[in-house]
C-alpha cells in the first residue's frame, strides 16, 4: 500500500497544495474551500482511491492526466512518485552523480534508487490556448468526450439496421420458396430466425436507448458544470444587466445536447442506411425499381429542407421572445410590492401579453412549417409505395426479372429508404434552436471574466492590505465616467470614510477595490501587484465587501452565514452573533441557525440582513474591510452595538474602507475622502476635513 494511515495522505495533500514550490502548483494556489473539498475526497487509504484522488487533484490544477508507470526517466522530470509506505514525492532533478532530488512534507532529499512498486507519473501542464474558448468550442469538446458511447450507440444502430433486413427477406422467401413449394418446415425455420432476428432487435433498441441516455447524462452534466462554472467567473460589471434574458440563454444548453445525441446518429447511421437500403433494392429489383426510389428519396430531401431558413428566423424571434418574457416575470416577481402599490399592474400585464403573442405567433409558425414539410414527406412515401408497387406488379407480370417476394421485400425495404427523411423536419427545428443557443452562450462566453487575459493568476501567501490607485477611471456605459480617481493611496492600517453625494462614485470605487469592478483606465494595485493579477480565490480571502443592498441566498441562516467559509463551528458562529447582537435574532427563531430562508431572503428586515452580513464578515475575519453604508437599514440600538463589534475586530494591522452619509459610523475611521464625480476633492485626517465641511455646511442652510 502507499499509505498506511489517512493523516499521511492528508499532510501530503495540504503541502502539494500549500508548500509545494514547483510552479505547476505554485502558480494557482487553491481557495481554502477548493482545499477542503478536495480533502473530503480522501476517505480511504486502499491504492485505488488514492489513485482516483491524485487523478482529481491534476484536474484541478489544470495538468494532465497522470499516467502511471513504475519506470523513472529524466525525460519526464518533474515525476511525482508514489511510494508504497512512505507517500509523496515531487522528484524535480537528477543530479550529476546518478541520484535523484525530490522534494516533499519532510523537505529536499536525494536518493539513488526507488523501493520495487514506487509509481511515477510526469506533472505537465494541459496546452493552453491564448484564445477565450467559446461555447462553441466547449460542446465540441465535451461531445467528444462521449466518443466512445456515441460509438457505441452507432455499433447497436447498425446492428439494428442490419436485423431490419430479415424482415425483407423473409417476406421475399415466404412468397417465392414457401408458399409454391407448401414447404412448411422451411416457413417454420424462417419464422423462428426472424422471430430471434425480431427480438434481437427490439434488445439493442433497449441497449442504445440506455447508451445514449448515459451520454446524454454525461453531457449534461459537463455542460451545466462548465457553462455555470463560466458564468460566476464572468467579472461583475460585464454582467447583462436583463437577469431574465441571462437566466434564459444560460438554461438553453440542453437544447444543443439534444441536437447533438440526434444529428450525430442521424448523420452517422440513419442518413447512409437510406443508402445501404436503397442499394439493396437495386440488388432484388434491379435498376428500374431502384431510380424510383432514389428519386423520391432526392425530392423528398428537397421537401424537408425547404423551410429551413424560415424555421430558423421564427426560431431566433421566439427565443428572442421567450428570454424577454422571463426577464418580464423575474423583474415582476422581485418588484411585485411596488407594481402593486404604484397601480402598474395593467402596464405590465400588456407587455406580458405582447410578449406571449410574439412566441406563440413564432411557435405556431414553427409548428406550422414543421408540419408541412411531415406531410409532404408522407405524402411522398405513400406516392413512392404506390410507384413502387404499380412498377413492381407491372414487372413481375410481364418479365421474370422481379418476384412477387421481391415486390413485397421492395416495398418493405422503401419505407426504411424514406423514413430517414421524414425525421428531417424535426431535426431542422431542433437545428434553428440549437443554433440560437449556441449563439446566445457564445455571447455568455464573451463576456469578460475575473483575471481576464491572465493565464496563470497570482495567489501570493503574504497580502498587505494596501492600496494604491493611478489614473483610474470607469463608467457603466458610453456616458460620463462615473468614477475619476487621479491619486490615491491608501496604507495597510488605515480607517478611511468616503464622503460624498449622491452618483459621486464612491459605491463604485469600494466594487473597484474589490475587485469586482475593473476601471477603464488606470490601475489599482494592492500590496504592490496589480490587483487584476491576483487570482479571485485569493482577493476573496484577503478583502471583506459589503454590498449596500444585502441579498441572501435560499437556503438555512447558518448557510448564509457561512457562504464560502471553511472550517467554522457553532462556536465561532455564536461568539460572532452576540457581538454583532444576531443571537438575540437567532433565539427567537424556532429553528435557530437552522431556519430556512426563501430566496432573497424577505423573510428578514433589511437591518438583520445587514446584520447577518456583518457577522458573516466578523467570521471571516478578512485583511481589508470594506463597507458600503453597512448600517442605513439599522435602528439606534443596533448600530451602537454593530459600531463596538467592528471597534473590536478591525484591528491596528487591518485596513477598513467606508461609505457612509451617517455622522455615528465616523468614529471608526481616522482619515475622511471627500468624492464628487469629477474625482477627489479632500482628503486628510478625519477631524481637520470634518472642520472644513462645516462651513460648507452652514452655507448649505
Amino acid at each position: 500500500m502507499i499509505y498506511t494511515h489517512l493523516d499521511k495522505a492528508r499532510e501530503d495533500m495540504q503541502w502539494l497544495t500549500g508548500n509545494c514550490s514547483l510552479p505547476h502548483f505554485a502558480s494557482s494556489r487553491l481557495s481554502s474551500y477548493e482545499v477542503v473539498t478536495l480533502e473530503k475526497r480522501l476517505v480511504t487509504v486502499d491504492d485505488k482511491s488514492i489513485l482516483s484522488f491524485f487523478e482529481t487533484l491534476f484536474e484541478t490544477f489544470n495538468l494532465k492526466k497522470p499516467f502511471w508507470t513504475k519506470t523513472l526517466s529524466h525525460e519526464a522530470l518533474p515525476i511525482l512518485a508514489l511510494i508504497p509506505g512512505e507517500g509523496m514525492r515531487v522528484i524535480i532533478e537528477h543530479e550529476a552523480d546518478g541520484s535523484w532530488k525530490s522534494d516533499g512534507v519532510n523537505g529536499i532529499r536525494r536518493e539513488r534508487n526507488f523501493p520495487a512498486k514506487t509509481l511515477f507519473t510526469s506533472i505537465k501542464s494541459q496546452r493552453s490556448s491564448p484564445e477565450k474558448i467559446s461555447a462553441t468550442q466547449m460542446f465540441m469538446e465535451v461531445a467528444r468526450a462521449q466518443k466512445p458511447i456515441l460509438i457505441h450507440a452507432a455499433i447497436a444502430s447498425l446492428s439494428i439496421n442490419i436485423l431490419a433486413l430479415g424482415t425483407s427477406f423473409y417476406s421475399m422467401q415466404v412468397y417465392d420458396r414457401v408458399i409454391p413449394t407448401q414447404g412448411i418446415s422451411t416457413l417454420i425455420a424462417l419464422s423462428i430466425g426472424v422471430f430471434i432476428a425480431i427480438l434481437l432487435e427490439m434488445i439493442l433498441k433497449l441497449s442504445r436507448a440506455t447508451i445514449l441516455d448515459h451520454a446524454s447524462k454525461n453531457m449534461d452534466v459537463a455542460y451545466s458544470h462548465d457553462i455555470f462554472n463560466r458564468f460566476l467567473k464572468i467579472r461583475s460589471d460585464a454582467l447583462p444587466k436583463s437577469i431574465g434574458t441571462l437566466s434564459g440563454q444560460l438554461q438553453s444548453y440542453s437544447t444543443v445536447r439534444s441536437f447533438i445525441s440526434s444529428a450525430a446518429l442521424y448523420v452517422i447511421i440513419d442518413f447512409p442506411f437510406s443508402m445501404i437500403f436503397l442499394a439493396v433494392i437495386v440488388m432484388v429489383s434491379g435498376w428500374s425499381m431502384g431510380l424510383i426510389a432514389l428519386v423520391f428519396l432526392v425530392v423528398s430531401i428537397i421537401t424537408g429542407t425547404l423551410f429551413r431558413k424560415k424555421i430558423e428566423n421564427l426560431s431566433k424571434t421566439s427565443s428572442m421572445a421567450s428570454h424577454k418574457k422571463l426577464g418580464l416575470l423575474v423583474e415582476t416577481v422581485e418588484n411585485a410590492e411596488n407594481i402593486k402599490a404604484t397601480g402598474a399592474g395593467w402596464s405590465i400585464l400588456s407587455r406580458w401579453n405582447a410578449l406571449t403573442e410574439d412566441a406563440i405567433h413564432d411557435d405556431i409558425a414553427i409548428r406550422h412549417y414543421s408540419e408541412l414539410s411531415n406531410y409532404m414527406a408522407a405524402f411522398l412515401q405513400q406516392i413512392s409505395y404506390m410507384a413502387l408497387v404499380g412498377t413492381g406488379a407491372y414487372l413481375v407480370s410481364t418479365t421474370d426479372t422481379l418476384t412477387m417476394g421481391g415486390l413485397i421485400a421492395v416495398t418493405i425495404l422503401s419505407g426504411r429508404v424514406l423514413s430517414p427523411i421524414a425525421m428531417l423536419p424535426n431535426l431542422l427545428v431542433q437545428w434553428g434552436r440549437t443554433k440560437i443557443a449556441v449563439k446566445d452562450l457564445d455571447n455568455v462566453y464573451a463576456l469578460k471574466s475575473d483575471n481576464e487575459g491572465i493565464e496563470r493568476p497570482l495567489s501570493p501567501v503574504n497580502m498587505n492590505p494596501s492600496f494604491v490607485c493611478q489614473n483610474i477611471q470607469f463608467a457603466y456605459g458610453k456616458d460620463m465616467a462615473t468614477v475619476k480617481v487621479a491619486n490615491l493611496s491608501i496604507k495597510e492600517g488605515e480607517r478611511v470614510a468616503i464622503l460624498g453625494v449622491i452618483g459621486s462614485g464612491k459605491s463604485t470605487l469600494l466594487k473597484i477595490l474589490s475587485g469586482l469592478y475593473m476601471p477603464q483606465e488606470g490601475s489599482i494595485l494592492i500590496n504592490g501587484i496589480d490587483i487584476q493579477h491576483i487570482s479571485r480565490n485569493r482577493l476573496n480571502e484577503t478583502i471583506g465587501y459589503l454590498p449596500q443592498n444585502i441579498k441572501l441566498l435560499s437556503g438555512t441562516l447558518r448557510d448564509n452565514l457561512l457562504l464560502g467559509l471553511v472550517g467554522i463551528n457553532d462556536d465561532k458562529i455564536i461568539e460572532a452573533a452576540g457581538k454583532t447582537g444576531l443571537i438575540h435574532l437567532i433565539n427567537s427563531l424556532p429553528q435557530g441557525l437552522d431556519t430556512p430562508v426563501p430566496e432573497g431572503g424577505e423573510s428578514v428586515s433589511g437591518g438583520q440582513k445587514q446584520m447577518i452580513a456583518i457577522t458573516r464578515m466578523i467570521l471571516a475575519s478578512p485583511n481589508v474591510w470594506l463597507l458600503d453604508e453597512p448600517t442605513a437599514n439599522m435602528d439606534e440600538g443596533t448600530e451602537r452595538n454593530i459600531l463596538a463589534a467592528l471597534h473590536q475586530q478591525i484591528t491596528a494591522d487591518k485596513t477598513l474602507i467606508l461609505v457612509t452619509h451617517k455622522p455615528a459610523l465616523l468614529g471608526l475611521v481616522n482619515r475622511i475622502i471627500v468624492m464628487t464625480p469629477q474625482g477627489i476633492v479632500m482628503d486628510g485626517p478625519r477631524d481637520a476635513v470634518l472642520q472644513q465641511l462645516k462651513p460648507t455646511a452652514q452655507g448649505k442652510q
